[in-house]
C-alpha cells in the first residue's frame, strides 16, 4: 500500500503542477501576427517599402532597431501602427517596450510614440501608432519617401526571447475641397450610467484581427491569468462609447492573495492608436474598471489632448481586457468578465471624404451593427476554438495524469502477481501470509 500511496501522491503533485503551468503559460491563447512577412532593415537606405492597407509581421531581438520604407502623398493622412507580442508570462521590466518614430527623407521627426510596460511586470501586447496628419502648417506634408523606425527596449534582467511584431499601414482619404467638418468635441467625460439587461455570451479575440464585435448591451466572457482579449465596437461620427468592465470573484488559490494592477483595460481607435488605459488591483473579489471615449469628430485631430486627438474618425474602436499573469497565484481558473457597453449620441454626418473612407477602415458600414454579435471575426485562429482548447487543457491534463498513475501502479503490480502465481500457493484455509502487492 505504501507504493500505491506514493504514486497517487506523485500523480497529485504533478497534476497540480500541470494545472499551474496550463494557467500560466500553455493554456493562454496568444496573438499570432498576421500579414506579409517582412524584414526590417538595419539602415534607412535598405528599408523595404510598406503598402497602404497592408499588414506585416516581423520579429525584434533585444537591442534591435529596424527601418521600413513608407511612400506618402501630399493629400492622405497616414497611420503606421506596430505591436510587440511577448510570450505570456515572460519577464519584463519597467520601461521595456518599443519606440516608434516616423521620419521624412531629410531626417525631420514627423511623429513618435513610445509603448512601454509599467512596473507591474506583466507581459502583454504593447504598441500604438505614429501618424502623418494632413493639416495647415503641419510638419511632413509633402509627398516623399518616409521611414518608420521601430526600436526594442529591454532591461538586462528581462526575458531575451524574440518578440513577434505586427505592423499595420492605414491611409485616410483627404477631404473634399468644400468639406465642412464639425468642430472638435467640447464634451467632457460625464458620469456614465450602468447598462442593465440580459447578458449575452462573447468570445474575445486574441488580437485586433479577430476581435469580438460587440454593441450596446451586456456581454459575458472569461479571461485567463496572463491573457489579453480584444473586443471591437462600431462608433459612428458624433458618438462615443462607455464601457464598464466588471471582473468577477473567483475561487481563491491562497488565503489573502493579492495582485497589484491585476486587471487592465486599454482603449484603441480604428487605426490602432492608443486612447487610454486603466488598471485595478485584484484580490479574488469583484472589481470594476470604467472607461469612455469622447464624441468622434474629424476636428478632434487638431486638439492637443491625446485622448481627444485619438477619437478623430468613425469606425471600429477596440477594448483590450488583460489579466495579470500573477493572478494565477491569487485564484484558481479563469476570471469571469462582464462588459456593460453603451454607445451614446446621435449619428452626425460624415465630414466629406474625397474617397471611400469606410473601405480604408475609417467609418461604419450599414451592416456593422448586425455583425456585432459577440463572436470573433477577421483573420487568424478562431478565438472560441482557442478558448475551448485552453480551458480543456486542465481537464485533459487531469485525465492524462490519472491514467498514467493507474498504468504505473498496474505495471508495478503485474510482475509481483506473476511471481506469486509461479510460487507455491498457501493453503486455502484463510490463513497464511497476505498476497504480494
Amino acid at each position: 500500500m505504501r507504493g500505491r500511496g506514493l504514486w497517487v501522491a506523485v500523480a497529485g503533485v504533478t497534476l497540480a503542477g500541470l494545472q499551474g503551468t496550463a494557467l500560466a503559460d500553455a493554456a493562454v491563447p496568444v496573438w499570432q501576427p498576421q500579414g506579409t512577412a517582412v524584414k526590417g532593415a538595419a539602415t534607412t537606405a535598405e528599408a523595404q517599402a510598406l503598402t497602404p492597407g497592408g499588414t506585416y509581421k516581423d520579429t525584434l531581438k533585444v537591442g534591435d532597431t529596424k527601418y521600413y520604407g513608407v511612400d506618402l502623398d501630399a493629400k492622405s493622412s497616414a497611420y503606421l501602427s506596430a505591436f510587440a507580442i511577448p510570450k505570456p508570462g515572460a519577464k519584463v521590466a519597467y520601461g521595456d517596450g518599443i519606440d516608434l518614430k516616423l521620419q521624412s527623407a531629410d531626417g525631420t521627426d514627423c511623429d513618435s510614440f513610445d509603448a512601454h510596460f509599467d512596473n507591474d511586470g506583466a507581459a502583454r501586447p504593447v504598441g500604438g501608432y505614429t501618424a502623418r496628419t494632413i493639416e495647415k502648417d503641419g510638419r511632413c506634408q509633402e509627398a516623399n519617401r518616409y521611414t518608420l523606425e521601430i526600436k526594442r527596449e529591454s532591461a538586462g534582467t528581462s526575458d531575451p526571447a524574440e518578440w513577434p511584431v505586427e505592423i499595420r499601414f492605414m491611409s485616410e482619404p483627404a477631404l473634399k475641397a468644400d468639406a465642412k467638418p464639425a468642430p472638435a468635441s467640447s464634451a467632457t467625460e460625464a458620469s456614465p450610467t450602468p447598462v442593465t439587461g440580459t447578458p449575452k455570451p462573447a468570445q474575445g479575440g486574441t488580437s485586433f484581427d479577430n476581435a469580438a464585435a460587440i454593441k450596446s448591451g451586456i456581454w459575458n466572457d472569461k479571461v485567463l491569468p496572463g491573457e489579453t482579449r480584444f473586443y471591437k465596437v462600431p462608433v459612428d461620427w458624433g458618438q462615443h462609447a462607455v464601457l464598464f468592465a466588471d471582473f468577477a470573484n473567483a475561487p481563491a488559490a491562497k488565503e489573502n492573495g493579492f495582485q497589484s494592477a491585476g486587471v487592465r483595460v486599454d482603449a484603441y481607435n480604428p487605426a490602432r492608436g492608443h486612447i487610454d488605459d486603466d488598471t485595478e488591483s485584484y484580490a479574488g473579489k469583484q472589481t470594476s474598471i470604467t472607461g469612455q471615449t469622447v464624441p468622434v469628430s474629424y476636428a478632434n485631430r487638431f486638439e492637443s489632448g491625446s485622448k481627444v486627438s485619438a477619437t478623430r474618425f468613425a469606425g471600429w474602436y477596440y477594448f483590450a481586457v488583460s489579466v495579470h499573469p500573477g493572478v494565477k497565484d491569487v485564484v484558481n481558473g479563469p476570471i469571469g468578465v462582464t462588459l456593460r457597453l453603451d454607445v451614446k449620441g446621435a449619428v452626425a454626418p460624415s465630414p466629406g471624404y474625397d474617397g471611400d473612407a469606410a473601405k480604408a477602415g475609417f467609418g461604419i458600414g450599414g451592416d456593422d451593427l448586425a455583425k456585432a454579435d459577440g463572436t470573433a471575426t477577421g483573420g487568424g485562429s478562431s478565438s472560441s476554438t482557442m478558448r475551448l482548447v485552453a480551458f480543456a487543457a486542465l481537464g485533459a491534463g487531469t485525465v492524462l495524469l490519472l491514467s498514467l498513475a493507474v498504468w504505473v501502479v498496474a505495471a508495478r503490480r503485474r510482475p509481483r502477481v506473476a511471481a506469486a502465481a509461479q510460487s507455491p500457493q498457501p493453503p486455502q484455509s484463510g490463513y497464511g501470509p497476505p498476497p504480494a502487492w
